[in-house]
């Protein structure tokens, strides 16, 4: 995804002044809001942005609270799936408390530096909110789906995945697993603490639904069947994908890990080549 010639990246700053400096390019982008509108959209908004606060945050005599940067920057425009502010802020929190020399200190400074050229936008232990997916099923043009079946992501975005397929030039792929296949059904039943019957009546439901989903959009629809466990499922968004982890345990969780990367980044090629091959070893259901 080709940044904006007017992109501010935080992620260049390696000093409280630098960062600071950003934040007063993000105001100047958004129209130089003055100190009081910014109050007021914090007010509305119920994030506190006090005029001398965030005068203080503009001067670069100290790192401000990570809750004013996020809000900041949001009332500037910078919409909350753009995780590079809250990344930088971590980075230079590290450095800002003068424990360098503490071995965690050293890891978690290394693991910040480590974000950018990863693509990593977000780590977590749930699932994304229902406005960040809106924002991901916003422009989509590429949406690729690798899942065991999916039945319940799918029904919670049932109105963005129709809005997709009527849009004009646009393409739907899902992997799903092969309900044929004896021990791919025999693995995921138990994974998934049902019966091989309902795992394949569940898998043949979210095969037709996107069928149908094709049938009656203008977009282009390819469901396929792939053998073989499932480690991990994840949904590409043309240059973002986002990962969740399975658990070993045989009830469903309420959380489980939740990777978030972009392109250019290694974990998005990373997600890339897998659905390379991926496709190589599935057939059309």
């Amino acid at each position: 995804m080709t940044a904006p010639p007017d992109d501010v990246d935080p992620l260049d700053a390696s000093s409280v002044a630098e960062f600071a400096a950003c934040l007063r390019a993000v105001r100047l982008r958004a129209g130089n809001p003055s100190y009081r509108t910014l109050q007021q959209w914090g007010a509305r908004n119920k994030i506190p942005l006090p005029r001398s606060t965030v005068q203080d945050a503009l001067a670069g005599r100290r790192l401000p609270r990570k809750t004013l940067v996020l809000g900041f920057v949001r009332a500037c425009g910078v919409p909350t799936s753009d995780r590079r502010w809250e990344i930088a802020w971590t980075r230079l929190a590290a450095d800002y408390t003068g424990t360098a020399t503490a071995p965690r200190t050293r890891i978690q400074q290394s693991l910040t530096r480590d974000f950018a050229p990863a693509g990593l936008l977000r780590i977590g232990s749930t699932y994304l909110g229902e406005l960040e997916w809106k924002q991901l099923f916003a422009e989509v043009t590429e949406l690729d789906i690798v899942v065991a079946y999916g039945q319940t992501w799918r029904n919670m975005h049932a109105r963005e995945l129709t809005q997709v397929a009527a849009r004009p030039n646009s393409r739907i792929r899902v992997f799903l697993a092969d309900p044929e296949d004896e021990l791919t059904v025999a693995v995921l039943a138990d994974r998934f603490d049902t019966t091989p019957g309902e795992l394949r009546s569940r898998i043949t439901a979210t095969r037709e639904a996107y069928e149908a989903l094709g049938q009656s959009g203008r977009t282009r629809v390819e469901v396929y069947y792939r053998p073989g466990d499932r480690v991990f499922s994840f949904y590409r968004f043309d240059d973002i994908a986002v990962v969740g982890l399975y658990s070993h345990s045989r009830t469903r969780g309420a959380a489980v890990p939740v990777f978030v990367c972009a392109r250019p980044g290694e974990l998005y090629e990373f997600i890339q080549d897998e659905l390379t091959v991926i496709l190589e070893q599935s057939r059309l259901a």
